[in-house]
């Protein structure tokens, strides 16, 4: 964690999921990896969804909460399971 970009990644059923968070000039820009690859991506602050799925077809998301100046929370998910919950800071 640092005040410009947020890295954090969890192991789902064999595979890396990462989301990294990257402070941008108005809006952070934020992606989410399946095994280095990246699925999705959104620049953007507030409440969003990032999506993708695992290459056994089952589906990964995760839930970003970031304020405009501020900090943030990760929730990511294994189809509906919650897998892991991280908290940081990007501008």
């Amino acid at each position: 964690m640092s005040l410009t970009s947020d890295d954090y990644s969890v192991h789902i059923d064999g595979h890396t999921v990462a989301v990294t968070g990257k402070t941008g000039p108005v809006q952070a820009r934020w992606t989410l990896t399946v095994d280095g690859r990246e699925v999705d991506h959104a620049t953007a602050s507030g409440d969003f969804s990032l999506r993708g799925t695992l290459p056994n077809g089952t589906a990964v998301r995760a839930e970003v909460h970031q304020s405009l100046i501020g900090p943030t929370e990760v929730v990511v998910y294994h189809g509906d399971v919650e897998i892991s919950r991280f908290h940081g800071f990007v501008a």
